[in-house]
């Protein structure tokens, strides 16, 4: 498996129609809509979102899983690959989940195929 880092990272929330792209930077926003534009004549817009930390998630219980999922349903999202994740607003709230559910695993990189 190759290990690959992203300065982009396109989330894709379980609820919702919406699309979060997920970037190192400000300015990786302003280059990605001008990509889009100059490379496929789309005109996208971005609008801020109130995550500001994001997690891969994997539990080998597929029980708690399921109620991981259930119970924070509006802070879940798929990357491009269809890998789960969990968003949150800051590391203090991510490391409280994190105590709240010891079974779930949370990584900040995962492995690419």
């Amino acid at each position: 498996m190759a290990r690959c880092v992203k300065q982009i990272n396109l989330k894709i929330p379980v609820t919702g129609r919406d699309y979060i792209l997920g970037a190192v930077g400000v300015l990786q926003f302003d280059v990605t809509m001008a990509r889009l534009k100059a490379e496929y004549g789309v005109d996208a817009i971005y609008e801020p979102v109130n995550f500001n930390v994001a997690r891969w998630v994997r539990c080998d219980d597929r029980k708690k899983m399921v109620e991981f999922e259930k119970k924070n349903i509006a802070n879940m999202a798929r990357d491009a690959e269809g890998c789960l994740s969990f968003l949150t607003t800051s590391e203090w709230q991510l490391n409280y989940c994190m105590e709240e559910w010891p079974e779930i695993e949370f990584f900040k990189t995962r492995e690419v195929n």
